[in-house]
């Protein structure tokens, strides 16, 4: 079963490089993208992704309160916040909401590498959701 990732940034540029990083790997597949939070949720909703990438700062709600949301849809839903913004603080604070990992959108070479450790040999949530039904 392939790997299917909702990707949310405000930026057209950022969402078509992760993009590109991500469908290099043949078992990985863009299941959504959104440009901000509130769009994020309900394309989560509808998506069933199986990770999600996420940007810290957008209009309207932030990434930061928009894993909120989606933690609470699905609270083992793996995400990574991707950000310009990644300090120590943050990232104290992004773990303490649930967010899995921080990576600074100026070091993006660790990003493949993060993602294929969340993922790991255990089952993904999106995943055994729908083999339950």
């Amino acid at each position: 079963m392939r790997t299917r990732f909702l990707i949310v940034d405000d930026n057209e540029l950022v969402r078509q490089s992760l993009r590109t990083v991500l469908q290099a790997n043949p078992e990985w597949e863009i299941a959504g993208e959104a440009s901000n939070g509130q769009e994020a949720v309900e394309v989560f909703q509808t998506s069933r992704p199986n990770l999600v990438i996420l940007d810290f700062q957008m209009p309207g709600m932030n990434g930061i309160e928009t894993a909120r949301r989606i933690l609470e849809i699905a609270p083992a839903m793996p995400i990574v916040l991707f950000t310009q913004h990644a300090s120590l603080e943050l990232e104290k604070h992004a773990l303490s909401v649930g967010i899995r990992s921080v990576v600074s959108k100026t070091d993006t070479f660790p990003m493949v590498g993060i993602i294929e450790a969340l993922l790991g040999p255990s089952e993904l949530p999106a995943a055994k959701e729908q083999k339950d039904k």
